[in-house]
C-alpha cells in the first residue's frame, strides 16, 4: 500500500514539475498542474495516515475530501478545450463540494481525536455520506466533460483526447467505488486496504497519462501549414527584399491567424512556433512586421494580447462577471501579472484596474 502511495506521489510532483518547468502555466495545462497537484497532496494525505496513524477504523473508512476535486477540475479542463477565453474562476462555484468536504473532513477529525477515538458512529457517516456524494459529483461532471467532446474543434485533436482519456480513467475509479460501496452493504469485505491500493494505482494512471500528454506524446501542429509553400519560401534568400505588395499580403496573413487561431494566446510563441504555424518563412515576417508594421515581433504580438484581453474585460463586465487579473493575464498570453500590466499601461495609457473602473 505505502509502495504505490509512494509512487502516485513521485509521479504526481513529476509531471507537476515539468508542466511548471515548461511554463505551461495558461490555457488549459494550468488546469492539469492543478489536478496533479490535487492528486499529490491525496496520496500525501494517505501516506501519513497509513504510516502515522494507528486506528484502524481511521485507516479503512476515511474518505480524503480531495477527491472532490477531480470531477471538477476535468470539467473546466473541458470547458478551457472548448473555448480559450473560458475563465475557470467564473465558475468557482463547482469547488463547494469540496469546500463542505474539508469542513466535514476536519470536524469529524477533531471529534475522534476528542473522544480518543473511541466513538465510531460520527466517522462511518462521514463515510457514508462523503462516498455517495463525490461519486455523485464525479458521475455528474464526467457525464457534462464528455458532453463537451462534440463540440472541441478539430483542430484540438491532441487535447480532445486527453479529455477523453482522463473521463475514462476517472469514470473507472468511479465505477470500482460504487461496485465495492454497493458490495458493502451486503457482504463484509476483510481488505479495504487492498481495494484503495487498486484506486491509487488508478490515481498514479492519471498522473503518467497526463506525463505522456505533456512531454512524451508528439507535439502536433494545430494550425493549417502550407507545405510546399513554405518550402519555397525557405528556398528564398533570407536577404531578398519584399515587395510592399508581398509586406502587405503577409500582414494580412497574419492578422487573418492570428484572429482566426489566438495564436498569441500561448505563452511559449517564438518566430519560429509562428512561422511553423502559418507556413510564412520567419525572415519575411521579421522584415514584414519591421518594415511594413513599423513594430518588433513581440510588440505585435503583445499589441494581439493587450487587444484580446480588453475585449474579455468588456464581455464579463457585460455578463457581469467577475474579472480575475491574474486569470485574464495567463489567458492572454503572458507569463506574469507585471508583464501584462506593464504592457497594458504601455499601449492604453491605463492600468488594467483602472480600465475596468472606467467600464462601470
Amino acid at each position: 500500500m505505502q509502495y504505490i502511495i509512494a509512487i502516485g506521489i513521485f509521479q504526481a510532483l513529476m509531471v507537476g514539475g515539468i508542466l511548471w518547468k515548461n511554463k505551461l502555466r495558461s490555457g488549459a495545462d494550468s488546469l492539469l498542474i492543478l489536478l496533479v497537484a490535487c492528486i499529490a497532496s491525496h496520496l500525501a494525505i494517505k501516506f501519513v495516515i497509513y504510516n502515522f496513524v494507528e486506528d484502524l477504523h481511521v485507516r479503512e473508512q476515511m474518505n480524503t475530501f480531495i477527491g472532490y476535486c477531480y470531477g471538477p477540475l476535468l470539467y473546466l479542463f473541458s470547458l478551457k478545450v472548448r473555448d480559450d477565453r473560458f475563465i475557470p474562476a467564473s465558475k468557482w462555484y463547482v469547488f463547494l463540494p469540496f469546500v463542505l468536504g474539508a469542513i466535514a473532513y476536519f470536524s469529524i477529525a477533531g471529534a475522534l481525536f476528542a473522544s480518543n477515538f473511541s466513538d465510531y458512529r460520527l466517522l462511518k457517516w462521514y463515510n457514508d455520506l462523503s462516498t455517495v456524494t463525490m461519486l455523485a459529483s464525479e458521475f455528474c461532471f464526467i457525464f457534462f466533460s464528455l458532453s463537451l467532446l462534440k463540440d472541441i474543434s478539430d483542430a484540438k485533436k491532441r487535447e480532445k483526447r486527453m479529455v477523453k482519456k482522463l473521463a475514462y480513467l476517472f469514470l473507472s475509479i468511479a465505477l470500482c467505488s460504487l461496485c465495492f460501496f454497493t458490495l458493502g452493504y451486503f457482504y463484509e469485505i476483510s481488505n479495504m486496504l487492498a481495494i484503495r491500493s487498486l484506486i491509487y494505482a488508478m490515481l498514479t494512471a492519471i498522473c503518467i497519462q497526463i506525463g505522456y500528454y505533456s512531454v512524451f506524446q508528439e507535439q502536433t501542429v494545430r494550425f493549417p501549414a502550407v507545405g510546399l509553400e513554405m518550402a519555397e519560401e525557405k528556398a528564398i534568400s533570407k536577404k531578398a527584399p519584399l515587395s510592399p505588395e508581398r509586406q502587405q499580403e503577409i500582414w494580412n496573413s497574419l492578422e487573418h491567424h492570428l484572429q482566426e487561431y489566438k495564436t498569441f494566446t500561448d505563452s511559449e510563441l517564438s518566430l519560429d512556433k509562428l512561422a511553423l504555424a502559418t507556413g510564412i518563412n520567419k525572415y519575411h515576417i521579421s522584415e514584414t512586421l519591421n518594415s511594413f508594421g513599423q513594430c518588433s515581433f513581440y510588440q505585435y504580438i503583445n499589441e494581439h494580447r493587450i487587444q484580446y484581453a480588453i475585449k474579455r474585460m468588456q464581455r464579463l463586465h457585460q455578463d457581469e462577471t467577475p474579472v480575475n487579473v491574474l486569470s485574464l493575464a495567463y489567458d492572454a498570453g503572458f507569463k506574469a501579472k507585471s508583464s501584462f500590466n506593464k504592457y497594458f499601461k504601455e499601449i492604453t495609457g491605463f492600468t488594467p484596474t483602472e480600465h475596468l473602473r472606467s467600464l462601470n
